[in-house]
């Protein structure tokens, strides 16, 4: 393709897939365009099926090897989409780097048994480790294998954590590609969030917080000197590994929160003395400050309440809407003064429409408690296939759910991370319009500081999310249903929050009828 200023880059030949769908290519040109205008922030609205991944694996292809920008990061506030990078093997030509916990360290599990990882590793670096170990595990350390070719490539995928951490992948790194965007400021937020021990007073906040820092760094060094002196004891080295790397993480919190009080950032410290920012421009300023560009990827995207700065892209829905409608259908509201009287009638309601396909129904509930109360009012028919999530074991409450031939998931907070393509699953419902606890201090400070805004933009992007998760392709089909009868008002309300592909795809919904109407 002839591009501006006579560049003439052959896109296609970065695509791992025999052909783009439509949108795709334009999109990819777009941000280019748009980076050498001089835009910083770019946001790629791409709904589910859409190909976002592909396009920034691609992009990063091209800004890499055909513009030769420096060093290109993909990365994600979702952990499990790096493992998913990781097994696509389209994608393999992006090597990916976790953080030290993922990778087992062989040398420690073999002298001290259990699960230690390179996050314990008793060497200040791999050099030291292959001088002074012995025996073969330090040289096959699986993480600096891993390190070591993210830093021999120009472009790799790694958390949004391991590239905050700062050091050479967060230095050298020129363009930064967000993939699921839409979760980035809870993320920035909680990053940022210190629990302040009774070390700090609260009434003498920024000196107490000095001097804490202060001790801090002492009490690393204090460390340092300990893990010198221990030589060869490789389990009082791994205990004092841990502890120095716990106040040096505390010590990078403790600057990070001294920098927001001192530039005034909006916040609070809640009764559990967690200081907590009200909202993340200010990290994510901190963020892309040293980088030249940061594309921000969603079918969903939430930019705005990051930064009014930025320039949008969008790719138009390819999935058919007739593949994906979503129906409300009010059985009544899931707000805590009705749910009680509520929730029988929703377990029969999801019963039935359950009944209708005989596979597997995914039930985005909200809240535990909701969970619980459907499971215990579900009908006995539709009780027995009912998986009710388990609050100690999210992943294997999924994993039985995706095994199962015939089930109902009672889940909690999986919105988005949940890829149900195909015929199994066919139904997609919607228990509680997912309102953050509007009675938790935190969310009661930030609603009085911007008007609501972040509380409605974060319920209205997890709606989207729920109804994407089992359309998945464009040869897929799914229905979803909205039974919370709050879900009316908030759409009347809040109407210019939603995606124009979800807006076509809603409809009323009235049992016994064939009849359905737009919104």
């Amino acid at each position: 393709m002839e591009r501006e200023g006579g560049e003439n880059i052959d896109i296609d030949k970065y695509n791992p897939y025999p052909s783009f769908q439509p949108g795709q290519a334009e999109a990819i040109n777009q941000i280019l365009d748009l980076h050498k205008e001089g835009e910083k922030v770019v946001e790629l609205n791409a709904p589910t099926a859409a190909g976002k991944s592909l396009d920034l694996f691609v992009l990063g292809r091209v800004l890499t090897e055909e513009l030769a920008v420096g060093r290109v990061v993909y990365t994600t506030p979702l952990v499990a989409l790096v493992n998913q990078l990781q097994e696509t093997k389209a994608f393999e030509k992006m090597p990916v780097l976790k953080g030290k916990r993922n990778y087992p360290c062989g040398l420690l599990r073999e002298s001290l048994g259990g699960w230690q990882t390179a996050e314990d590793c008793p060497f200040q670096n791999w050099s030291d480790a292959v001088q002074n170990s012995e025996g073969p595990h330090c040289h096959a350390c699986g993480y600096h294998k891993a390190y070591a070719k993210f830093l021999a490539a120009d472009f790799g995928a790694t958390t949004l954590a391991r590239f905050q951490m700062g050091g050479a992948i967060h230095d050298e790194t020129t363009v930064l590609l967000v993939d699921e965007s839409a979760g980035l400021e809870k993320t920035l937020i909680d990053r940022a969030t210190l629990t302040l021990t009774d070390r700090i007073d609260l009434d003498h906040l920024v000196p107490s917080l000095t001097v804490y820092y202060h001790e801090l760094e002492k009490e690393a060094s204090e460390l340092d000197k300990q893990i010198a002196a221990a030589k060869g004891n490789l389990r009082k080295i791994s205990e004092l590994v841990k502890a120095r790397t716990k106040a040096e993480r505390e010590a990078k919190k403790t600057a990070k929160v001294l920098a927001h009080i001192e530039h005034e950032h909006p916040y609070i410290i809640d009764k559990e003395r967690k200081f907590r920012l009200l909202d993340g421009r200010s990290e994510l300023r901190n963020l892309v400050e040293h980088l030249d560009l940061v594309v921000l990827a969603s079918g969903t995207p939430a930019t705005s309440i990051l930064t009014e700065d930025f320039a949008p892209v969008v790719i138009q829905h390819p999935i058919p809407v007739e593949r994906r409608i979503c129906y409300y259908w009010p059985i009544g509201s899931m707000n805590f003064k009705e749910r009680q009287a509520t929730a029988p009638k929703m377990a029969e309601a999801i019963a039935k429409l359950h009944a209708r396909h005989g596979k597997k129904t995914m039930v985005h509930c909200g809240a535990y408690v909701i969970a619980q109360m459907l499971y215990e009012r579900m009908p006995a028919a539709a009780k027995r296939w009912c998986i009710l999530q388990e609050k100690a074991d999210r992943e294997g409450s999924k994993n039985q759910f995706l095994q199962a031939s015939q089930a109902v998931f009672l889940s909690v907070n999986f919105e988005e991370g949940l890829d149900l393509k195909g015929p199994d699953y066919p139904l997609n419902i919607i228990a509680k319009v997912p309102f953050e606890n509007i009675g938790d201090e935190f969310v009661k400070a930030r609603n009085e500081r911007d008007n609501y805004k972040r509380y409605n933009m974060h319920a209205a992007v997890a709606v989207m999310q729920a109804a994407g998760r089992c359309t998945r392709s464009v040869d897929d089909f799914s229905e979803t249903f909205i039974l919370d009868s709050s879900w009316q008002g908030f759409y009347n309300r809040c109407k210019k929050l939603f995606q124009p592909w979800f807006v076509a795809s809603l409809k009323r919904y009235q049992e016994n009828s064939l009849e359905a109407w737009a919104l």
